[in-house]
């Protein structure tokens, strides 16, 4: 892929900005020279925020868009939660649960600046939201913005007003709510998951897989998943491997027993949780885990297997609302 998605912790470069000598102005611009204040103040005194305002009053929301520095809000307009409200057959913001209104809310704030006009040439970009999971671990959620077909957020939410500029950030409005990413999700958006994404397809339980990956976690009600996502060219070799080497018509067998040990529905394990012997039951085969002589984790389904390892260092795993992506350079079989 021309530019692969990398995890966006630091601050994007600063847009350049043009004086008034007869060129038009942007959308920075504007917000830029004529409302200088706090995205707290703006939200709180333009009319098409108010039910965003009214939800974060006295929350930690509130307090990161008034004093936090180098964020970036997508604010839900009032379309946005009166949309949302009637998709999910309420009427009032105060029909969301609390817990789930907070992290909802959360998943709409990033802490590092990202302009819309910065993203012209870059076609996924992963980026680390202030909404947490409800696991154990309680880990920030993962969004991505892709830019295939229009700039969209976690796949279905485009842009409206973008590049808008304050004193401690940049809003960006949005006419729908964000909601948590999925497993499923970036399955979806990202572009070095479309093989693997096709490999599901293909496997005989592809719907309750697609379901499974969608589900949003309820403690209790669901369990935690752990996916096991080979690069687009590992795919392509274990397809081949399958062509060459098969004489018995079971194609379609290895390839259901190849994604169902890509999922594990036992927990989600964080890379830093995954230690030498640890053994992962998957919906295929059990998964091991070992540390190289170079320190770094592999993984096997037994002692002929090949060994899988992270396909980078820079970017071992994404993490969901309802589990965590492990991505790897080869497919587990």
């Amino acid at each position: 892929m021309k530019n692969f998605t990398s995890l966006l912790k630091l601050s994007l470069i600063a847009a350049f900005f043009v004086s008034c000598s007869g060129d038009e102005l942007t959308n920075a611009d504007l917000y830029q020279e004529e409302v200088p204040q706090k995205i707290a103040d703006y939200i709180g005194s333009d009319s098409d925020y108010t039910m965003f305002n009214d939800a974060i009053l006295g929350s930690d929301i509130q307090d990161w868009l008034a004093h936090q520095e180098d964020i970036t809000l997508f604010a839900p307009t009032n379309v946005a939660f009166e949309n949302y409200l009637s998709q999910n057959g309420m009427t009032s913001i105060n029909q969301i649960p609390q817990d789930e209104l907070a992290q909802l809310l959360k998943n709409h704030v990033i802490q590092s600046e990202i302009l819309i006009s910065d993203l012209n040439t870059v076609e996924e970009l992963f980026v680390e939201t202030m909404a947490q999971t409800s696991f154990e671990s309680s880990s920030h959620i993962m969004s991505i913005i892709s830019n295939h077909d229009g700039l969209k957020i976690n796949g279905g939410v485009p842009v409206i007003t973008p590049d808008m500029l304050f004193d401690n950030g940049v809003v960006h409005s949005v006419d729908q709510i964000v909601e948590l990413s999925t497993a499923r999700t970036f399955i979806n958006e990202c572009l070095e998951f479309s093989r693997f994404k096709a490999l599901i397809e293909e496997s005989a339980d592809a719907s309750t897989a697609f379901t499974t990956l969608e589900t949003k976690f309820k403690s209790g009600l669901s369990q935690e998943l752990t996916v096991f996502v080979p690069a687009n060219g590992a795919v392509d070799a274990f397809k081949s491997a399958l062509n060459a080497g098969d004489t018995n018509n079971n194609i379609a067998q290895s390839i259901n027993f190849a994604v169902s040990t890509q999922l594990s529905f036992q927990e989600n394990y964080e890379v830093s949780e995954l230690s030498d012997g640890l053994v992962i039951s998957t919906l295929g085969s059990d998964v091991s885990t070992s540390l190289t002589s170079s320190n770094e984790i592999s993984f096997s389904t037994g002692p002929f297997s090949e060994v899988v390892k992270f396909r980078s260092q820079d970017l071992t795993s994404i993490q969901t609302s309802n589990g965590i992506l492990l991505l790897t350079d080869k497919v587990l079989f």
